[in-house]
């Protein structure tokens, strides 16, 4: 049994456990592994939205294309999309509009190519760009062996429309 005296007669404290610098070091590996999870988890949340915007975007991109491959489809494509009375004030004159564009419409995919391959036409001179500001949404797409399309929509409706 101990005495309680604090003097230790000398002899040299032995220390338990990891020395400070390898704490130090432990807690910056921590840190570290902490960021790089982090900037992983907002790449991949970064890259699920911008193909879900692709996705939303094509689909309405295919649907416009589609209408307007045949007079009953622009008819229907005009009828569903009141805004684009703006730019076109008469179903008529979307119709004629339309009847212009159908030589322009080339080979346009229904499905969306996958990013990469919309970043390498976008390189070898293809052109895919989709802008958003505040509610209004611009596409651009140059169709292959086509023209290039205009879309612009405002709160998610189509309100101009045109190849060129």
């Amino acid at each position: 049994m101990g005495d309680g005296s604090w003097d230790n007669s000398g002899v040299p404290l032995s220390k338990k456990g990891m020395p400070l610098w390898g704490k130090i070091l432990t807690g910056c590996g921590l840190v570290l592994l902490l960021l790089l999870g982090s900037c992983v988890g907002l790449a991949c949340w970064g890259i699920h939205r911008v193909g879900s915007l692709a996705d939303k975007t094509w689909g309405e991109m295919d649907r416009s294309v589609r209408g307007l491959k045949t007079p009953e489809g622009a008819r229907d494509l005009y009828r569903a999309n009141p805004g684009l009375a703006e730019n076109y004030p008469t179903e008529e004159d979307f119709l004629k509009a339309a009847e212009g564009w159908r030589s322009n419409l080339g080979e346009f995919p229904s499905r969306r190519p996958n990013l990469r391959d919309l970043m390498q036409e976008q390189k070898v001179g293809g052109h895919f760009t989709v802008s958003t500001q505040n509610h209004t949404t611009r596409i651009e797409y140059q169709i292959p062996k086509g023209g290039r399309l205009y879309l612009q929509m405002e709160s998610e409706r189509l309100v101009d429309l045109r190849v060129e």
